[in-house]
């Protein structure tokens, strides 16, 4: 991301715009998504007792129901239309990617990022671990995966924007980029630690 994107975040979460995303910027940026979740928030936290406990069995596609995405998305090229996702998670769900589609449908450069389609159930482990994913539920979304890969730092590298993060952020989930400083395509149905 050039300084004077990261200098127009800067100003966002209100630190002093001087294009340097340390950690001031990062605990920030943190602060000021929190201040927009929902108190109580209404998600697990992402152990997998805690998973276990509020979404069920990983992988249980009995816990899954199909939404249709409010604005058009494509994987690898092709248009999707919509896709499966744990019923906790529909409602929060598409309320998040109706607003995103509202509020930035004319903003190229936001909504180029949630209209590439990463994916949202997938029973698999985390990637180079032993435990489930969050995917495994159907309670989380990837967005923009080629711009955003796994290990590129954000918002440095990977440039999910941060008013995605935001739109997500007031339904109480997690995006991973601007909480875990990697992994900017990932966005969870869980409360952040």
């Amino acid at each position: 991301m050039a300084p004077d994107q990261i200098q127009k975040m800067q100003r966002r979460i209100g630190v002093v715009p001087d294009g340097f995303w340390g950690p001031r910027s990062q605990a920030r940026c943190r602060d000021h998504l929190r201040q927009m979740m929902p108190a109580p928030n209404p998600w697990p936290y992402s152990t997998q007792e805690a998973l276990r406990e509020f979404y069920g069995q990983p992988g249980d596609e009995s816990n899954l129901v199909v939404i249709e995405f409010p604005f058009p998305m494509f994987y690898a090229g092709k248009r999707v239309l919509k896709s499966r996702c744990h019923l906790k998670v529909a409602a929060s769900l598409k309320r998040i990617l109706t607003e995103i589609g509202n509020l930035y449908s004319n903003e190229k450069e936001i909504i180029e990022e949630a209209e590439d389609y990463g994916g949202i159930f997938n029973f698999r482990h985390k990637r180079g671990g032993t435990t489930y994913s969050v995917h495994s539920w159907g309670a989380a979304i990837d967005l923009d995966a080629d711009d955003n890969s796994f290990k590129d730092t954000w918002p440095l590298k990977a440039d999910m924007p941060l008013e995605i993060c935001e739109a997500f952020a007031k339904e109480g989930w997690t995006s991973a980029g601007p909480f875990w400083g990697y992994d900017g395509m990932h966005h969870e149905a869980c409360k952040p630690r």
